[in-house]
């Protein structure tokens, strides 16, 4: 059989027409492959989109995980800084909520110098058997050293959680305290590590507010008012949820 060049058509035998061309033959071969096609993507597009976490249900989540932790150990340094002076030492601290246990070592220790905290007292020895009585180990530090340094803060700070005083707090992506302010105070958190299940933070960062406090050192000279004081929290043992 030829096909007929002008019409492009296979003619039909003779005797019998042919119910459909070619052309619309091929038109209703392809069809029952675009209706497929539609179906697939109309299935694809109407399948309900994956739920995301959000970061406010991951702070919530942060907040109830860290507040479990109830005895810890850590190591690490902190430094103070105000105007041009400034001073360092290396931080150990062990901490329950019946009793805690402050040493620091350095210049800004003074040589070494031994802080215990119970719910009524806080003592601070130092290497000249000096002792030191006060309610807090904020004002037994003060008084010895003329430094503010707000430990009473740092047992929410350090585990990356505010308290009931916290305004502006903010989180980052991962819904972890990343900045706040409280009372004289602006904590920022650089960052996190991993210690067992928990989210730690590696390092706080705090500014008081110009102004409001006057700080001196030992010898009572005045130097300035304005204080940073970043810790940096090396390593946590021994911690404990129960």
């Amino acid at each position: 059989m030829k096909r007929n060049p002008e019409i492009g058509e296979i003619p039909p035998p003779t005797g019998l027409q042919p119910s459909l061309s070619c052309r619309q033959a091929g038109m209703r071969s392809t069809a029952p492959r675009w209706i497929l096609l539609c179906l697939l993507l109309a299935g694809c597009t109407s399948q309900p989109p994956v739920d995301k976490v959000d970061t406010d249900t991951l702070w919530s989540m942060q907040q109830q995980t860290n507040q479990q932790m109830r005895k810890w150990n850590l190591k690490g340094k902190i430094g103070l800084k105000t105007g041009k002076k400034g001073s360092s030492a290396t931080l150990k601290w062990a901490y329950s909520r019946e009793y805690q246990e402050i040493e620091l070592h350095g210049p800004f220790g003074g040589g070494r110098i031994h802080v215990t905290i119970t719910p009524d007292q806080a003592v601070l020895r130092d290497t000249s058997g000096a002792v030191i009585t006060g309610d807090t180990a904020r004002e037994v530090l003060h008084r010895k050293l003329g430094w503010h340094v707000p430990f009473d803060e740092l047992v929410l700070w350090s585990r990356g959680l505010p308290s009931r005083e916290s305004r502006q707090i903010e989180t980052d992506d991962s819904g972890r305290l990343k900045r706040l302010e409280q009372g004289i105070w602006t904590l920022e958190i650089p960052g996190y590590r991993a210690v067992g299940a928990l989210a730690l933070p590696r390092k706080l960062i705090m500014n008081a507010k110009p102004g409001a406090l006057h700080i001196h050192d030992d010898k009572k000279r005045y130097l300035g008012d304005t204080l940073r004081i970043t810790v940096v929290l090396s390593r946590w043992w021994n911690v404990s949820t129960e």
